[in-house]
């Protein structure tokens, strides 16, 4: 790829996040979708979160948390916000402490990485009680894209496929030239939530694949409250 085709395509890029980032602050917009309100004081991460986007629209009252692969989007970001602390970095190894986070985000993400792993991942660093918010891919997203693509394309959307059966079935993906994607079904992600420990998952197939979930609380034993007041957990 020349250095006059790599400009245009991170200023296509750069165009894309913006077209997003204006979709998230207009709410009349079908393709609008905001996570729930939080409590300022409460810490918040999107996961593969570009330029910020969803950070922006739904958290820039706080300082918040955003990763991703991508630099370039990072850098863009970083000129649209002092709010959200960008991190470059993989869903499957989480560069923060266990138990961080009240809210862990992932809008349009997961499907593009190792599931298994990143769900774990999530759920180590959420707090006890802690959200987890996901939007997800049906499969006409994988076959809209599918029809317009050229034979490889195709071929791609076959791995798409096949991946996404071997999780649904197995709870397991491979990937392809180093990348991931798949898309889900409601009793794969839901299952594999259950297996991470994942309590009152909701999954929502309305004009969004939405998928939440909460980490369980800690349970305290009787005998941790006594005349001394100090607690533990089993």
């Amino acid at each position: 790829m020349t250095r006059g085709s790599n400009a245009e395509a991170d200023l296509m890029n750069d165009q894309n996040h913006l077209a997003e980032l204006k979709i998230q602050l207009d709410a009349s917009h079908p393709g609008h979708i905001l996570p729930p309100a939080m409590l300022v004081t409460d810490m918040v991460i999107e996961i593969g979160c570009g330029a910020g986007q969803t950070l922006i629209a739904a958290y820039n009252d706080r300082v918040t948390f955003g990763l991703d692969v991508d630099p370039d989007a990072l850098r863009l970001g970083r000129s649209l916000t002092q709010n959200v602390r960008f991190v470059c970095g993989k869903a499957e190894a989480l560069p923060y402490r266990d138990e961080q986070f009240d809210m862990v985000l992932a809008r349009a993400s997961i499907p593009y990485f190792n599931m298994r792993a990143s769900l774990r991942e999530m759920r180590r660093v959420l707090r006890p009680g802690g959200t987890v918010w996901m939007t997800l891919h049906p499969v006409a997203v994988c076959w809209t894209a599918a029809k317009i693509g050229n034979y490889k394309g195709k071929m791609f959307f076959a791995y798409i496929c096949l991946n996404t059966v071997i999780f649904h079935l197995w709870q397991r993906q491979f990937p392809l030239l180093g990348r991931y994607e798949s898309f889900q079904t409601e009793s794969g992600i839901t299952r594999a939530l259950r297996r991470l420990g994942f309590v009152d998952i909701s999954v929502t197939r309305r004009a969004h694949f939405l998928v939440t979930a909460k980490a369980p609380q800690r349970r305290f034993s009787n005998a941790c409250f006594g005349d001394n007041r100090n607690l533990c957990h089993l």
